[in-house]
């Protein structure tokens, strides 16, 4: 998997970084689009990926986003990173 972040991210609380660099961890284990699927789905389960992220599948790509934290039903306007596949 490739890897790339796009932009910064916003650290308001203490679990943040923890559970992006988990995240990317996971990433990096996939070795095919099937994987990194279930690795994702499995990640987002057990930690508190939800409350700080939002993510997606494109046709060849995985994206995440930010929540707001003023409120978190939103999200910033850009990806913080892409997972091309």
């Amino acid at each position: 998997m490739n890897v790339t972040f796009e932009h910064t991210t916003v650290v308001y609380d203490d679990k943040i970084a923890e559970v992006l660099i988990g995240f990317v961890n996971h990433i990096l284990i996939a070795y095919n689009e099937e994987t990194l699927r279930r690795l994702v789905a499995d990640y987002t389960e057990r930690t508190a990926f939800d409350k700080y992220f939002v993510y997606g599948y494109g046709r060849n790509h995985l994206w995440v986003s930010q929540k707001k934290i003023t409120d978190p039903e939103k999200v910033f306007n850009y990806r913080i990173l892409i997972v091309k596949f």
